[in-house]
């Protein structure tokens, strides 16, 4: 071999995968094998040598390739045991095996057989050579070049794979996350899927610290590993929500049998978090020999779960509540959007009766849609609305019907007022806007608002109630013991009137916890000079009870049902 051939490359290898370079002769001439091999085999490429192997049949190369993923170049000739089994050879190479990296050279001593144009526009090769040109200088340019592209190419599959791993792979956990069980989900097939939540996660982070609850997300990654692989995959989502997932031939092992089974051995476990024993219990939603949004159906069943209370266990089925409940959302969804587009949402008016001389007050605006000839009552509706972000429009619309009733002459009225409307910056412009418009006083409107979360607790909220009070709106809180009932809200916002929730009114001959439920709010806000208004005055029994108890205001049929016009 000549002087110039013996270069030591001085570029280093990036990849420090390869012990060396595999090159694939595929000829049926015994002598251009002798030949290539002489030539070639001391070379050294990038700080590697040459590791060569032999075919003399396209078949016999194919036996290699499929012995060997790790081919940089292949020196392939066109006429073997057919006329192109060569180029039959790279079709297979690309199609069938979906090789892209190896680097294929075309060397024919036929070129009149397989002319170089046409082969290189049919064929995804990497350079066309005939036999009587490659000299030994020659032959060692194209396995540098070819060998160069290769080496780059498995440098950037090596930073996608890396990069693929970071993307798939839960950074705490080390486990594959959502985006690697979406690849799995995305086959066809029944599978099933476990949704396992760590209940009182957030308290673990709260009072020990983010590195402590991280490490226990690392043993309870651990333990699932070392547990339940046997029957599935475990995956970690997020945060404290883990997935164990089944398909093929292990989906039967997967049954409710063993998911009781790891769940008590969850509950039994202890896992040592700097010095400190923890035993956890697990919430999960199952969706259980399914087919298409699994996902999704699990974390459905989680909230069921969870609405009864930590540690439960429920399966996806479509008669779960909150499946009918999305049902209803997307049901009224459309409805209430074409009622407010064609004017099908209408006001309905109860009064609120003094109760000393049982003279009205105020009316209260009820909403109500009509669909197809049914006028339907807020239970149908006002959910979708406020999921749907339609309930200001309501609001507008209410609003706008009660002014029009105090510009008639027909008294004071209440309207109700969602959470989401006091937060929409369109709120506040647009009463006043509408107050002038209907030359309305202020005090004219009682605006009641929907004691669903704790309004004491949202300073935005809060000071946004003082600064409608400071206009001059009268200001009644609804609903008052049903939900976050905070006696604090009580003091820091002054409230014109407290509702007391129906659902203690209603009961009120037959049951004494409800009696006294009412007497406790009606003792404290008599103790703050607010009226107490009792909904659900369905008899006269109930109204000589609250009467009797001192209750200011009552409201409900005994008085009148809503009505669509006064």
């Amino acid at each position: 071999m000549s002087d110039e051939l013996m270069f030591v490359s001085e570029d280093e290898d990036k990849t420090g995968l390869l012990s060396s370079w595999k090159v694939l002769i595929v000829d049926d001439d015994d002598a251009i094998h002798i030949i290539t091999n002489r030539a070639i085999q001391d070379i050294i490429v990038f700080d590697k040598s040459l590791d060569i192997y032999n075919a003399k049949s396209a078949q016999e190369a194919k036996k290699l390739l499929s012995e060997h993923n790790d081919f940089a170049l292949a020196l392939i000739d066109v006429v073997m045991e057919t006329p192109t089994a060569g180029l039959d050879l790279v079709n297979y190479i690309r199609n069938d095996l979906k090789n892209e990296m190896i680097r294929l050279v075309i060397r024919t001593g036929q070129p009149h057989e397989a002319p170089e144009q046409e082969v290189i526009s049919k064929y995804d090769i990497n350079d066309y050579k005939e036999k009587t040109e490659l000299s030994a200088l020659k032959l060692f340019t194209m396995l540098r070049t070819s060998i160069e592209q290769y080496n780059q190419l498995l440098q950037s599959h090596e930073k996608y794979e890396e990069t693929y791993k970071k993307m798939t792979t839960n950074q705490v956990t080390q486990l594959p996350n959502r985006l690697k069980l979406n690849e799995f989900l995305d086959t066809g097939g029944v599978k099933s899927l476990i949704l396992i939540n760590i209940d009182g996660f957030s308290l673990i982070n709260d009072t020990q610290g983010f590195e402590a609850g991280n490490e226990l997300l690392r043993k309870f990654a651990h333990f699932m590993e070392e547990t339940c692989t046997t029957v599935g995959s475990v995956f970690h989502l997020e945060a404290d929500h883990f997935v164990l997932f089944a398909c093929n031939d292990k989906l039967t092992l997967l049954d409710h049998e063993y998911i009781e089974s790891i769940k008590n051995l969850i509950q039994k476990n202890t896992f040592n978090i700097d010095g400190v024993d923890i035993n956890i219990s697990v919430t999960m939603g199952l969706a259980v020999n399914q087919t298409g949004n699994l996902i999704q159906k699990a974390e459905l069943a989680l909230k069921e779960a969870k609405v009864y209370e930590e540690g439960n266990t429920t399966e996806y089925s479509e008669n779960m509540k909150i499946v009918k409940t999305i049902e209803n959302t997307i049901l009224w969804k459309k409805r209430v959007h074409d009622a407010i587009e064609d004017s099908r949402i209408y006001s309905y008016y109860q009064p609120i009766v003094n109760l000393k001389d049982n003279s009205i007050i105020k009316h209260e605006a009820l909403v109500r849609l009509e669909y197809e000839g049914v006028v339907y009552t807020p239970y149908h509706f006002l959910d979708a609305a406020r999921a749907s972000g339609q309930i200001f429009e309501i609001f507008k619309i209410m609003f706008i019907n009660v002014c029009i009733q105090i510009q008639n002459g027909k008294g004071d009225f209440s309207i109700n007022v969602d959470k989401s409307d006091l937060l929409n910056p369109d709120f506040l412009p647009f009463i006043k806007n509408n107050l002038e418009k209907f030359n309305i006083e202020h005090g004219q409107i009682t605006l009641e608002i929907l004691e669903n979360k704790s309004l004491s607790k949202n300073k935005k909220i809060h000071n946004f109630l003082l600064e409608l009070k400071e206009l001059g709106f009268e200001i009644a809180i609804d609903d008052f013991g049903a939900y976050c009932s905070n006696y604090s809200q009580l003091i820091s916002v002054p409230f014109d009137y407290i509702k007391i929730d129906g659902e203690f009114i209603k009961d009120l001959d037959t049951d004494a916890k409800s009696k006294i439920i009412t007497h406790t709010i009606l003792d404290f806000s008599h103790e703050m000079n607010i009226p107490v208004i009792a909904e659900f005055v369905h008899s006269n029994r109930i109204k000589d009870i609250i009467k009797e108890m001192g209750i200011d205001l009552g409201q409900g049929y005994i008085f009148s049902k809503p009505v669509a016009s006064l």
